[in-house]
This record gives C-alpha cells, sequence and structure tokens, in this order.
C-alpha cells in the first residue's frame, strides 16, 4: 500500500535524498557474526533481561550528521507498534524523515521533511542479555520490496540500530548481533 499523501513539489529534492540515505544505510548494516551465544556475561553471569518490542517505539534521531554540498541532514525513524490482532509476533510500522540543517555540522536550527510511512516489520523473535537486546523480524517495504532486518537496542535502551539481514537471517543470536554491531559506527545509529 502506498503512502496517501504524495510528496510536495519542494520536498522531493529531500525525499528523492531520504529514500538514498535509507537505502544506503540500511545496506551499509548487516553482515555475519558468529553463530554460537553462551548467553554469559564477561562478569560470567547469564545476565537476561526482558527484551520488549515496546521498548523499540517513539521517535528516533540518527546520532551522526551527513552533510551534502553546505548542508547537513540527519534521518529520523518513528516507530509504532500496531496492536496485536491475534498474531502471535508483534508488528511495528516505520516512517521516516529527514532533520535538514543550513550548516555542515547539524546544528542550530533544523527544517524536518516527513516523516512518511516507508513499511513495516513483523517481529518474529526478541532476545536480550546484559548487553543488547534483538528482535528479529522481515521488514515489508510499501513498494512490497521484504528483507530481514534486526532493530537492536544497546544496554541502556537509548541506541537502536537497524541491521539489514537476510531470510532466514544470518545473524541467528545475540553472539552474532553483538558482532555485528561492533562493526557498525555508532553514528549510523539512533538515539531517542
Amino acid at each position: 500500500m502506498l503512502h496517501p499523501h504524495p510528496f510536495r513539489t519542494a520536498a522531493r529534492p529531500a525525499a528523492a535524498l531520504l529514500i538514498s540515505l535509507s537505502l544506503l544505510g540500511l545496506s551499509a548494516c548487516g553482515g555475519g557474526g558468529d553463530s554460537s551465544d553462551s548467553g554469559t556475561q564477561p562478569d560470567g553471569s547469564s545476565g537476561t533481561r526482558p527484551a520488549s518490542v515496546q521498548a523499540l517505539t517513539g521517535d528516533w534521531t540518527q546520532k551522526g550528521c551527513m552533510t551534502a554540498g553546505s548542508q547537513s541532514y540527519k534521518r529520523f525513524l518513528r516507530i509504532t507498534q500496531i496492536p496485536s490482532s491475534g498474531v502471535a509476533a508483534a508488528v511495528i510500522e516505520i516512517s521516516e524523515g529527514v532533520l535538514s540543517y543550513a550548516g555542515t555540522a547539524c546544528t542550530g536550527a533544523s527544517q524536518r521533511v516527513g516523516p512518511t510511512q516507508i513499511g513495516s516489520v513483523n517481529i518474529t523473535r526478541s532476545e536480550a542479555n546484559a548487553l543488547i537486546a534483538a528482535h528479529w523480524g522481515e521488514f515489508l517495504a510499501i513498494t512490497s520490496q521484504r528483507s530481514g532486518s534486526i532493530w537492536a537496542l544497546r544496554s541502556d535502551s537509548t541506541q537502536l540500530c537497524w541491521l539489514g539481514d537476510e531470510i532466514p537471517t544470518i545473524q541467528p543470536t545475540l553472539a552474532a548481533v553483538s558482532s555485528t554491531l561492533s562493526t557498525v559506527p555508532e553514528s549510523s545509529c539512533f538515539v531517542h
């Protein structure tokens, strides 16, 4: 289903940038990692904690700043949990926008474009330990493209990283997700 409101003419360059950045960001993330997960923390404890899909919801702003010419940009996400309809898996809706700044340092006043719905994720599994919470699912873009995705929250739940994946997952454990996260720059993740 396409978004019911097309971009206005003035927003088209920013919308094109948003789409390009989204595809670049999602394709840059992901990867393999080791497939074992002992569940043991560095201090020797099991350290598990609940993996709540609700922790993903809200507005998230990209930590890093991107520049294009004399302007700078940050992506932002709005994640909303769709009320359960008796299905075992949780479903979240993803909308994305861009904050644009006049200078090259993402400082000062920003102009917001969006958010616009880009798709939804059917969360099929969630696990957590003392270091991360991971939510595996299938991303369904509004263009009907499907891809695996993992939503990982670092231990303090204030940093969200959206990792590309495959179907079935190539990162089936918390250890594999943690290994991938160690290669993802924090600047490509999102904060509340």
